[in-house]
């Protein structure tokens, strides 16, 4: 993290406000119910990721059940150790399995941390409407956050995200300008889209329907995208260079225009001085051609954007049913790279905490809840990064022991001890590595507890040995149930990847026949986005030559599809081009079975491109080309 007086301020900010919080739910739901405080701000911060205002009393409610369903399971698996265990599984599979998702971050660290909290302050049966009445407080401050700050998220955020990926490609071409490297800014370019698109995919409406606004944004962050594909092209060839300065005048004026008083004057300007510079030009070349249609499209895009007012941004407009692809299926009808991270990892916490749960009862084991919450933390969806977070946990709960031990004998006086605690607490929102991150946690953890016992030694040798025998229960258990490895992962990911752009060559064959479903081919782009960065995410640092060429690929593929999509709106594309289309994605829908076929289709077509008198017939053909090149890869 980048330390500045902003990061700072805000840092302190947050931390006041969560200490602020949690002080407030005590006084108002007692000590026995101030752990609730501590999950709901947790629950709160974590999903700010997400926009949940687009369905306020849909996930209002859930969050009121799961909390009231977590409540009442946590109360009566207190009456006996053996009732326990099977309440256990179920809450945690419930909770493991329904808030794990394939393509977005999982949101049940806190809910889970929150059913161990209250499994680790029971309350007798005149204190549990109280305790129920914190949980349902807890879940509408949950919302209440969400629609103070998430309101409009997508015109706050996404205006930004426009801007900031405006900025890299504008930064990107002048470093190719002058011929030097632009690696960690295609990074920054990319996880920009990726935001964008993220934010996008939240605001949609029955998990389906964009809105306007969505819709324009959705269409600036292709452009974008394509734009940034087209660089890396037209760096290789010096004939091409000239037009990069065009490029930036008009990412400039994108920038501008989505100023807080930004207005479509310089739009205007921009596309009519590139169009006419060009048309007189008679610029033969495709790549240069395809890049100023792009940038035409880019600001026609925002032109548009501009003129949505506030009623208009949220319209939509419901012209298709949903398809079937698209609706929620039931468990046994998913295909089975779509479940078996989610059905792996909920058994695997559901047995690991019902386990662990069991020992630290039927052996009455003082504070024996540190098992639990190591158990908690060590189990993840994937096995490879289960087994190194082990060895952090184990390694910062020693380091934070030894460290809380050394400080408390120098320090002796309970304010100073408190004021320890609250520094290491305030020092969190700086340090985001799991392996230090948890020496503050441990610290805190057993610094706190020291206060009210004033057995420092004692409980630092009891939380060394509770987070060892919780690592080995964690490491039998994801060794031997249902293991899940990034191998699988990976599979996985490629299979749901494969379908994902098979469905997007199904639905451009569909436009090219006059069967039109603009909703269903956005929602694949995003899908196929997604795809991408989990599969970067899970390979951080372990992504071979082969994996980043074959997404790189995927990445392009994806694109020039969706170009293609809307390549075919334009007036007369569709009619011309049809059976060539058609004809063309036919052969790559059963392309393993057509690999020859699609060679020599390639190369007429490449034959054919100078005999063809419209420059659009021309594009078409160029697009067709390239998708064909990136989806029939030798390596593939």
């Amino acid at each position: 993290m980048q330390l500045n007086k902003k990061t700072i301020i805000s840092n302190t900010v947050l931390f006041a406000f969560i200490i602020g919080f949690i002080m407030a739910f005590g006084a108002l739901f007692g000590d026995a119910n101030i752990l609730i405080g501590v999950s709901t701000v947790t629950a709160m911060l974590m999903l700010l990721e997400r926009d949940l205002t687009s369905h306020p009393f849909a996930n209002t409610m859930t969050f009121v059940l799961l909390n009231l369903f977590i409540g009442v399971a946590a109360f009566l698996a207190g009456f006996n150790v053996w009732l326990a265990v099977p309440i256990n599984f179920l809450v945690m599979f419930v909770i493991s399995y329904s808030l794990l998702f394939n393509l977005k971050n999982p949101l049940y660290l806190p809910f889970s941390l929150q059913y161990l909290f209250l499994l680790s302050v029971p309350v007798e049966i005149d204190q549990l409407p109280l305790r129920l009445a914190s949980l349902l407080v807890g879940a509408l401050a949950i919302m209440g956050l969400q629609l103070v700050v998430n309101k409009n998220k997508i015109t706050k955020s996404g205006d930004k995200k426009i801007q900031a990926i405006c900025s890299g490609l504008i930064e990107k071409t002048k470093l190719l300008q002058n011929g030097a490297p632009h690696d960690a800014l295609d990074e920054q370019i990319a996880a920009d889209i990726s935001g964008l698109r993220s934010i996008i995919y939240d605001k949609r409406e029955e998990n389906y329907y964009l809105t306007e606004e969505g819709r324009l944004k959705l269409n600036v962050s292709a452009s974008l995208e394509k734009i940034n594909l087209f660089l890396n092209e037209v760096s290789k060839e010096e004939e091409h260079l000239p037009i990069l300065g065009d490029v930036i005048d008009c990412l400039t004026a994108v920038s501008e225009s989505l100023e807080k008083n930004g207005s479509t004057n310089g739009l205007e300007e921009a596309s009519n001085s590139i169009l006419a510079k060009y048309t007189d030009a008679q610029v033969d070349s495709l790549l240069v051609l395809r890049m100023l249609h792009t940038v035409d499209y880019l600001l026609a895009n925002l032109a548009d954007l501009k003129g949505l007012g506030k009623k208009d941004a949220n319209v939509i407009k419901k012209l298709e049913r949903i398809p079937n692809k698209f609706r929620k299926l039931r468990m046994s009808e998913k295909p089975s790279h779509t479940n078996s991270i989610k059905l792996s990892y909920a058994v695997r916490m559901a047995v690991a905490i019902s386990l662990s749960g069991w020992i630290v009862d039927f052996f009455d084991i003082h504070e024996g809840r540190w098992m639990m919450f190591t158990v908690l933390s060590v189990i993840i969806p994937l096995y490879e990064q289960s087994t190194k977070k082990m060895r952090d946990r184990l390694f910062a709960t020693a380091a934070g022991a030894i460290l809380v031990a050394g400080l408390f004998l120098i320090f002796q006086g309970s304010t100073a001890r408190t004021i320890l605690l609250m520094t290491a607490g305030y020092l969190m929102s700086y340090v985001k590595v799991y392996r230090y991150s948890t020496i503050l946690v441990t610290f805190s953890a057993i610094g706190a507890a020291a206060l009210l016992t004033d057995a420092t030694e004692i409980l630092t040798l009891s939380r060394i040995a509770l987070v060892a025998g919780g690592v080995l229960l964690a490491l039998l258990i994801n060794k031997f149930i249902l293991p899940y490895k990034l191998e699988d992962a990976n599979r996985d990911l490629k299979a749901m990847h494969a379908d994902t752009i098979r469905e997007m060559l199904v639905e451009t064959r569909r436009k090219a026949e006059g069967k039109d479903r603009d909703h269903a081919m956005k929602n694949l782009v995003l899908i196929a986005n997604m795809i991408e960065d989990r599969l970067k995410l899970n390979n951080q640092g372990n992504v071979s030559e082969e994996g980043i060429a074959w997404l790189t690929r995927q990445r392009r593929a994806a694109s020039t599809i969706y170009e293609l999509f809307g390549w075919l709106d334009k007036p007369g594309i569709r009619e011309k081009n049809s059976e060539r289309v058609v004809s063309q994605l036919d052969l790559l829908l059963d392309r393993t079975r057509n690999r020859e076929q699609l060679t020599e289709s390639e190369a007429s077509m490449r034959e054919r491109i100078p005999l063809l008198s419209h420059m659009g017939d021309k594009l078409v053909a160029s697009m067709l080309i390239e998708i064909t090149e990136d989806l029939v890869s030798p390596a593939d």
